[in-house]
């Protein structure tokens, strides 16, 4: 199941990236709480695409080949960025708005789930060491 939940997150965060890659100012307009971060910059924002689609591809060749320390560097991007987002709050002192439940489900949440599973990751027929 943990390999199944990791591999939608992969599907997640690679169209993510594509996304941002393909269709930068789209994303700058429509995703809640990003104009408030300054003007639209389409080179950072495809830059952040990808970190996102790398990340993505990290994993995934990483689970192919049953490798966790391909997988938990693969997530580590990730990771910070999570954390990153969290630390906003903290210094922004972000009320629980819309803006912060949208960054919650979408950043945060995401990014705690793929680095436990990327720290826990055993490939199949293995148990611990």
């Amino acid at each position: 199941m943990k390999n199944v939940v990791l591999w939608a997150l992969v599907a997640y965060y690679l169209l993510t990236g594509l996304y941002l890659i393909a269709l930068p100012l789209t994303f700058y307009e429509t995703a809640p709480g990003v104009v408030d971060t300054g003007p639209y910059n389409m080179h950072f924002v495809r830059d952040v695409g990808f970190a996102f689609t790398v990340s993505a591809l990290g994993i995934a060749y990483g689970m192919r080949r049953a490798n966790k320390p391909l997988i938990v560097f693969g997530s580590a991007w990730l990771a910070l960025h999570g954390l990153f987002h969290l630390i906003l709050w903290l210094v922004h002192d972000h009320h629980f708005a819309t803006t912060a439940l949208v960054d919650l489900l979408v950043v945060v949440l995401p990014a705690i789930v793929v680095t436990y599973l990327a720290a826990t990751f055993e490939p199949a027929g293995q148990t611990g060491l």
